[in-house]
């Protein structure tokens, strides 16, 4: 339906969502899985490489390679598991893909993870046709700029009305097209991105609004009739308009980015709720690390993550809603991180970190509450229900909500939000699950297996060491605010991050750490008390201080001559304590040596040691013959970068500053099998920050060690 034609329906669709949360709820509240499953999803952009011209354009391929990449999913045979599952994305330049099984809680499914992301790879591959490539690349860097698709495509379409991209160059589904429009006409004008530019020497002053992509040959022909449609801006009104930062007017700069996904499926509904709280305080954190996004529109941006660039590319908010402390404002776009804790734990006390007030949706709020909902829940389900659903399918209006989830996810898919909060889906036998969304997508799939698994093993340590991670949500806030700053290397050693300072709960008597139960029901003995800061309890609003990267993932010390040791432990000494407690059998010492080369990136990425994808992109283009320090990144430029990418992301280029020594440099040959290089191990005698862990700690402790369970 138009957006026209969807008014009389809207509040139809948001009654029947909410009604069909609480039939849901109803009878999967106490549904129990007792292990852990897990999966990642990984999006990637398709590449066109011209070297004569030395151009690189985004390659329009993505459905035509879906399709086929869906071909076996479509003849499954019944008991026979796929290897990975594909879906398409907004743009048509890029390609979601999953897992084909989630993965379960064994140490030795932790291995899998880059093997299976390495055939992904290899079977996008496969489909391409000569000078084509596929990237993990998260921002294509002239995205915007004119002719930057292969085929171009004429710009300033019925849909997004963009003065940079085109209609075509959305997913031709109904719902991408109509999600494009629909947003523009609630909001009452195109989307405002603007993004602030890299200053440099030669920086102009201010950056045209209407480039070269706008000239009369470019621009889309429409006969439709749109004199009910002024959400726009004419060509001829801003071709003299300038901006002193990176305008950006459309959807596609935002949502078709790619990212990295980790959805983990909790034991039941109030670990789900816990996990769903506790990561979303590691989303900005990790946003940080895994910053990947520097250049847009052709342009160096003067930070280094997408998030508020997607954020502003849905945001629907009409300019009501916009106005600052209005009766109807709404804070935030429909895509940024939570606004409300709801775990019901009362060993943390979740509420009284919920310090920032947010608008419910009333009806939707009592409706829950007279269910016998409780209030955090109820609070979080009413306030995705403040937003209106921004695509009807006329035959789905009428659902059996006793069976259906439809109409709910309707809502709960379009508040992209740092974690997600997911009830089991409808005649399943699947879990309550949490979805960390916050990182960018990593180059090669080392990096974006390290990623994955430090998520998965981290929210074990949150789990088994029982940790508090709770800050107040306006403290989150600005991590987020903090997360996009461009940065150096060596400021991964500035405190920059609110974060809590104890993370322990005390036991009766005092210890900082209890044992634990794995979910075999074996008891695992830690063996390691931490300090607990007496002033976290005897000085509320003084639980968190300002740490930076390295202090939070590898530990901070005390900063006293007199004493030893550390005042915050670290994320990644948390996770190797926990491995170690686990007992893995020395059987398995090669799959610890593998699982610890991942925590020695993610460990030397926070210590500043190694860069961020981020960081190697913009010393790249700085430091590349043709920069003129104007802040432009040309069409040469941006040729020798992508290429650049392709090379380090296939393995022919080392680039021992942003992967260190994990990955080896020897050359891929076509097909799966190639990556079985991608689990090559660092040999016996390199740098291992796990490799303390010396046999006696892994004694025996289950027949098949390999099944060892980590949740």
């Amino acid at each position: 339906l138009s957006w026209e034609e969807s008014a009389p329906h809207r509040e139809k669709v948001k009654n029947d969502g909410v009604t069909q949360f609480l039939n849901a709820y109803e009878k999967t509240k106490d549904r129990y899985r007792e292990h852990l499953k897990w999966g990642d999803e990984v999006e990637y952009q398709l590449v066109k490489m011209d070297p004569q011209a030395r151009r690189a354009r985004l390659c329009l391929r993505a459905p035509e390679l879906i399709a086929q990449l869906q071909q076996p999913e479509a003849q499954q045979v019944d008991g026979v598991e796929l290897k990975t599952l594909w879906r398409p994305e907004y743009a048509i330049w890029m390609v979601e893909g999953t897992p084909g099984t989630p993965y379960k809680s064994t140490i030795s499914d932790l291995t899998k993870v880059q093997r299976n992301m390495g055939l992904r790879r290899a079977e996008i591959k496969r489909l391409l046709k000569e000078g084509e490539s596929v990237l993990t690349l998260t921002a294509f860097p002239r995205l915007g700029c004119r002719d930057f698709t292969d085929p171009a495509k004429p710009v300033y379409g019925k849909y997004a009305r963009s003065f940079y991209t085109s209609d075509e160059h959305i997913n031709p589904h109904p719902r991408f097209p109509t999600l494009t429009r629909n947003i523009r006409l609630r909001r009452g004008s195109k989307v405002d991105i603007r993004m602030p530019i890299y200053n440099d020497m030669n920086t102009v002053e201010k950056v045209a609004v209407i480039d070269d992509q706008c000239d009369e040959e470019c621009l889309a022909k429409t006969e439709e009739d749109l004199q009910n449609d002024t959400a726009y801006d004419k060509v001829e009104d801003l071709r003299d308009a300038a901006t002193d930062n990176v305008y950006m007017d459309s959807m596609a700069f935002g949502m078709g980015c790619c990212c990295l996904q980790v959805t983990l499926q909790a034991r039941d509904i109030d670990e789900c709720r816990l996990l769903y709280d506790q990561l979303n305080v590691l989303a900005p954190v990790m946003l940080a690390m895994s910053a990947a996004s520097p250049i847009l529109r052709g342009y160096l941006l003067d930070t280094d993550v997408r998030w508020n660039v997607i954020a502003a590319s849905v945001d629907d908010r009409t300019p009501e809603e916009r106005t600052e402390d209005g009766d109807k404002e709404i804070k935030k776009s429909r895509y940024d991180s939570i606004d409300v804790y709801i775990s019901g734990d009362d060993r943390f006390n979740p509420g009284n970190y919920n310090d920032v007030p947010i608008r419910v949706n009333e009806k939707a709020y009592k409706r829950l509450l007279d269910a016998g909902i409780d209030e955090a829940l109820a609070c979080h389900v009413s306030h995705l229900f403040i937003r209106d659903p921004l695509v009807i399918f006329e035959d789905l209006l009428e659902q059996d909500n006793d069976v259906s989830l439809d109409h709910f996810e309707n809502i709960q898919s379009t508040n992209w939000n740092t974690v997600r909060f997911k009830p089991p889906p409808p005649q399943s036998d699947i879990g309550w699950r949490t979805e960390f969304r916050s990182m960018e997508v990593q180059l090669t799939d080392f990096e974006n297996a390290a990623f994955s698994i430090f998520i998965v093993l981290i929210s074990r340590v949150i789990l088994a060491f029982k940790l508090n991670l709770y800050i107040p949500i306006s403290k989150v806030d600005m991590n987020m605010h903090t997360a996009h700053d461009r940065v150096e290397q060596a400021d991964a050693q500035r405190p920059r991050f609110y974060f809590r300072k104890d993370i322990f709960i005390r036991s009766a008597d005092g210890r900082s750490i209890e044992n634990f139960q794995c979910s075999r029901d074996h008891e695992h003995n830690v063996g390691t008390q931490f300090p607990v800061d007496q002033d976290c309890d005897d000085n509320p609003g003084k639980e968190f201080e300002l740490m930076s990267l390295n202090d939070i993932f590898n530990g901070k010390s005390r900063g006293d001559s007199s004493s030893s040791g550390y005042s915050f432990p670290g994320l990644i000494p948390l996770i190797r304590l926990y491995l170690k407690a686990l007992q893995i059998d020395e059987s398995e010492r090669e799959t610890l040596t593998q699982i610890n080369a991942y925590l020695d990136f993610i460990s030397e990425r926070a210590s500043g040691e190694l860069m961020t994808t981020a960081q190697y992109i913009r010393k790249f283009v700085m430091n590349h013959p043709a920069y003129k320090g104007d802040s432009v990144v040309s069409e040469e430029i941006n040729y020798d970068l992508v290429r650049e990418c392709q090379m380090i992301s296939c393995g022919e280029k080392e680039a021992p500053e942003l992967l260190g020594h994990m990955i080896s440099s020897k050359p891929l040959v076509s097909g799966p099998e190639s990556y079985d290089r991608f689990t090559t191990l660092a040999p016996e005698g390199s740098h291992l920050r796990g490799a303390s862990l010396t046999p006696s700690a892994y004694k025996s402790y289950v027949p098949q060690a390999a099944r060892r369970r980590i949740g």
